[in-house]
């Protein structure tokens, strides 16, 4: 019962100094809050001589606490500040693969070895896990992945000489 009858004397005091040490009326309230929270927590020690005083520090202790915890955090711009970028409209080249279709991946296929295009077409168009393609083939995990890692390799290759010998 302490406290609360030393908080309803301190109280006013606390809200004025928050007031000073805080930007906005909200915060202030926050931290007056706060020191409440703080001191009903931790109880008032026996020997406490001034409980104003000492509500006084646990407030400066938390502002400077949230000073600290604020200086810690990124700053945060606002968009307004890059509308520059934002406003910016070069036209977006679309990458050379985007026009492909899988009749273009199916036309090239049959220029890569059995065993990757075995892989391949077991992965990509039968959706078979590598687990299954491995037991099919009588083959490792590990070695789909290879066969389907070069697979990928040899078809970039053959559709890119494609694309360059299309007019």
């Amino acid at each position: 019962m302490r406290l609360a009858a030393t908080w309803k004397h301190a109280e006013p005091r606390l809200r004025k100094l928050a007031d000073r040490l805080c930007r906005s009326k909200a915060d202030a309230a926050d931290l007056v809050q706060d020191t409440y929270v703080r001191a009903a927590k931790i109880g008032m020690p026996e020997d406490v001589r001034n409980p104003c005083a000492w509500l006084t520090t646990i407030m400066h202790n938390l502002f400077i606490d949230g000073c600290r915890a604020d200086a810690r955090r990124p700053v945060q711009e606002t968009l307004d500040a890059h509308e520059a970028i934002l406003q910016h409209h070069d036209p977006v080249e679309e990458p050379p693969w985007a026009t492909l279709t899988v009749d273009d991946v199916r036309a090239v296929l049959p220029e890569l070895d059995r065993i990757y295009r075995e892989v391949y077409a077991m992965h990509t168009f039968e959706g078979r896990s590598y687990e299954a393609i491995a037991a099919r083939l009588k083959i490792d995990r590990v070695t789909v992945g290879t066969r389907l890692s070069r697979a990928r390799k040899m078809l970039r290759a053959a559709l890119s000489r494609r694309r360059e010998n299309k007019p």
